[in-house]
């Protein structure tokens, strides 16, 4: 299967992900729809679920894990938020990625094949992967209250939401109860797959570009020697070449950096808010899973951690790509062009070195090791509620 062919597989999946949420902001005429206002509904719903479930609690730790999704309901209404704030520019950034590596390359050479379709290889193994994982998380969220009823003869929820007017702990209100909670918990998943495969997309192209871009160096590097074998560096012929060559490499050089700063605008708030909702829930779902025996904390612990490490690594990938953007750049045989591209070609370099990389407000960049940092933090504060908790005892 050819690598475009591959990708216009992922895009069918990706796209229809979209268009269940009724964001499909991939494409340029997109407009909002009734499964959009359904979307934001049942966000809107699970807060006022929230808020209910706070004032009827009988005691102090179910009131504790009816928070226990505070910080999944706000990662969900700011990524919501942001999404349609920059609506035109993921489908700008969809379509020119598309026709740059795919419809561009479809009949490149062997190289640029091979590295495109690597590349494409990676994302659909990733998004199998994470697809699993997150619907691994709602067969167990259902799995488990169906287990307590039928086996243990006892009603437990799916989440710890009462509905108002609904008894949840009679026959009716209880399937009524889980139904509703059901329906929430498909359209979290689906828009936390959503969300996360999107940027490992966008990311992940960030890598193919930069192979590209390096390409076309190397490419032009062979040819400006044999030129020069063949040419005086003084001659109209050797300048022409140059100049034309030069043209097509500022162009691609810039093309990409036109790409990154995009998905740096795009993604820079969701950033700041899936690191803070996420560190979050993990510290206040290790404080559930100290003080209570409730079986859905430890999913959304590994969820928050994965969600979170996700989002570090493909930091990291954009950190390395950077910096391999500006070797490709210096490694240029610059002292070969004449002066008056040698002048261009120092503004290209200046470029190179003021990278465009994600940042979390008042942390640090986002990659590994940010994530270290913060996990050492989660543990730090981890070992003070235990501590806590033992003295209390």
């Amino acid at each position: 299967m050819e690598a475009s062919e591959k990708f216009y597989k992922f895009e069918r999946y990706l796209r229809t992900l979209c268009q269940i949420l009724g964001f499909d902001v991939l494409s340029k005429e997109w407009k909002k729809t009734y499964r959009t206002y359904v979307t934001i509904v049942l966000c809107s719903q699970y807060l006022l679920w929230m808020l209910y479930s706070l004032i009827v609690a009988s005691d102090t730790f179910e009131l504790f894990k009816s928070l226990a999704f505070l910080g999944f309901f706000f990662q969900c209404s700011l990524k919501i938020y942001y999404t349609m704030r920059n609506a035109d520019q993921y489908a700008v950034n969809f379509s020119g990625l598309k026709e740059a590596i795919y419809e561009r390359h479809e009949h490149g050479t062997e190289e640029q094949r091979i590295v495109i379709d690597r590349i494409i290889e990676l994302l659909l193994l990733v998004t199998k992967a994470i697809t699993v994982l997150y619907s691994s998380s709602i067969v167990i969220f259902s799995l488990y209250p169906a287990y307590m009823y039928f086996v243990k003869q006892a009603k437990v929820p799916i989440f710890p939401l009462h509905i108002p007017g609904i008894n949840m702990y009679s026959s009716y209100g209880y399937a009524i109860t889980n139904s509703l909670h059901m329906v929430l918990a498909v359209y979290g998943l689906l828009g936390a797959l959503t969300s996360d495969i999107a940027f490992i997309l966008f990311v992940l192209h960030f890598v193919t570009y930069g192979e590209l871009f390096r390409m076309e160096c190397e490419q032009f590097e062979r040819d400006l020697q044999d030129m020069s074998l063949n040419c005086e560096w003084h001659t109209a012929k050797y300048k022409t070449f140059c100049r034309q060559r030069m043209r097509a490499v500022y162009q691609f050089h810039q093309s990409v950096i036109v790409y990154l700063e995009s998905i740096q605008e795009c993604y820079q708030s969701i950033c700041v808010v899936q690191v803070a909702s996420c560190s979050f829930s993990v510290m206040f779902n290790l404080f559930l899973a100290l003080t209570t025996d409730w079986y859905a904390t430890y999913s959304f612990i590994v969820i928050s951690l994965f969600q979170l490490f996700v989002f570090s690594l493909m930091g990291t990938v954009m950190q390395i790509m950077n910096e391999r953007m500006l070797k490709y750049v210096s490694s240029m045989p610059w002292y070969m062009l004449p002066t008056e591209e040698q002048q261009r070609f120092k503004f290209m370099l200046a470029r190179s070195q003021l990278p465009a990389e994600m940042v979390i407000r008042s942390v640090g960049p986002m990659n590994m090791e940010t994530f270290t940092d913060i996990m050492q933090k989660i543990y730090s504060a981890f070992t003070m509620m235990y501590s806590f908790l033992v003295d209390l005892s």
